[in-house]
């Protein structure tokens, strides 16, 4: 398959895809004997129970809006899907992927040129740059990472974070080319590090709309836009109480941060959670066939679910295995990993993003085996897009929440998933 850099002129720096999947910092998972008030704490920007004492409604709900979803863009834009569903697998060699899938990543286009358009075209050339040379840098060196990370915090402050959270659209200029300023808009999704898959998928996208006449890639460009838009207010009517605390979250505890790597991870708007949601039902949808054909399954689950329990787990660990010892009755990873090994599935743990690739590596060859993973709400489009993109057969179950210290809170907040979703996901008939 043709890479991007034999596709684009942009300079291109090799990156580790899976950094934006794994669920970072030290989350606490709740336990089952403490009151329901205290399982319901509030204040989180996204919370999938909104009161209940699980999230099985949300899955329905998202299920019949993604439905919908699908279907208006198959209704727009079915010329769109039909001309990029062709290219892929001839001019870039890419296995063929659901209609769902192409519809999700052209939402996905509208949604980058319609929220970070605008602050790609005023970021200065050199700060992207330079931003992309720090990035490569804690990559590469792991004893120069929290150097790297507090330069990148800065140059995100001053150059690279989107002004204002309420209106949450780009200044958009209708007497300017959309499509003229894709190249830039995708260098600059690349240079921050935190769209490392959706800037690759764009990238494919302008490489189709190159091909098209001039004036059709701009009308093309031009209905991704209206498709986001469409979505943004559909989407807060059908979704919006799942996220009514995005809004407080940067007018109060975000917007006191300032110096921090994490602001554009951090920064997103409801429709960006959104689109997170979908994503889950979209993804999940084309690769659940795939799934359960796989003879073994796995399950990754980010090893901050232990919380606290975290200091004095007795976890065993073989280079990249991190399996739980069952220390803990009441700890979450323990309490999966016994409902898995029901199912013949084992549990591992990741403890940091890196190590989530490394386990992407070791499965990318095996076909044989299905990969199942827990992440955040913000990780689960470019999770899913990095193990599709590796020819993995997947499902994902997002956290009910986020809690976690490194991003979200002054301290970790006890997090949960819906564990009867994950026990029917994996347990789909084989």
């Amino acid at each position: 398959m043709r890479t991007l850099d034999q596709q684009e002129n942009h300079p291109v720096t090799p990156i580790d895809p899976g950094d934006a999947w794994a669920v970072a910092g030290p989350d606490q998972e709740q336990t089952r004997d403490k009151p329901a008030r205290d399982e319901l704490l509030p204040g989180f920007a996204y919370d999938l129970r909104i009161g209940r004492q699980n999230s099985l409604e949300f899955y329905a709900e998202v299920a019949a809006f993604s439905a919908r979803v699908v279907a208006e863009i198959e209704r727009r834009a079915p010329g769109a899907i039909d001309g990029y569903s062709r290219y892929l697998p001839t001019a870039l060699r890419e296995a063929p992927r659901t209609r769902g899938e192409y519809a999700l990543e052209l939402l996905t286009a509208g949604m980058a040129i319609r929220l970070y358009g605008d602050v790609a075209r005023r970021t200065p050339a050199w700060v992207m740059g330079l931003a992309r040379k720090l990035f490569a840098l804690r990559r590469r060196s792991p004893r120069m990472k929290r150097l790297a990370d507090f330069l990148r915090a800065g140059v995100f402050q001053i150059f690279m974070r989107r002004k204002g959270h309420r209106a949450g659209t780009a200044n958009y200029m209708p007497n300017e080319s959309e499509y003229a300023r894709l190249p830039r808009l995708i260098e600059w999704l690349q240079a921050t590090g935190e769209f490392e898959q959706e800037w690759r998928r764009i990238a494919n996208w302008r490489a189709y709309w190159r091909e098209l006449p001039s004036a059709d890639a701009e009308n093309s460009v031009i209905l991704s836009l209206d498709l986001f838009d469409w979505f943004t207010g559909e989407a807060d009517k059908a979704l919006g109480k799942y996220t009514s605390g995005v809004h407080p979250f940067l007018e109060n505890a975000y917007a006191k941060r300032f110096w921090r790597e994490d602001q554009l991870f951090c920064g997103r708007l409801p429709a960006e959670y959104h689109l997170g949601m979908v994503a889950a039902e979209v993804m999940n949808d084309g690769l659940r066939d795939e799934f359960r054909k796989r003879p073994r399954k796995v399950l990754l689950v980010p090893a901050c679910m232990r919380g606290a329990r975290a200091e004095t787990c007795k976890a065993v660990t073989r280079d990249l295995d991190i399996t739980c010892a069952g220390c803990n009755p009441d700890c979450a990873v323990n309490r999966i990993t016994r409902r898995m090994r029901r199912e013949r599935i084992p549990v591992y743990m990741v403890p940091h993003s890196s190590g989530f690739s490394r386990w992407l590596e070791r499965w990318q060859s095996d076909p044989g085996v299905g990969v199942a993973a827990v992440a955040c709400m913000m990780n689960i489009l470019a999770g899913g897009l990095e193990m599709r993109a590796r020819g993995i057969a997947s499902q994902c179950v997002p956290l009910d929440f986020p809690g976690c210290e490194k991003h979200w809170k002054s301290e970790p907040v006890a997090t949960s998933l819906n564990e009867e979703r994950l026990v029917q996901i994996v347990s789909s008939p084989r």
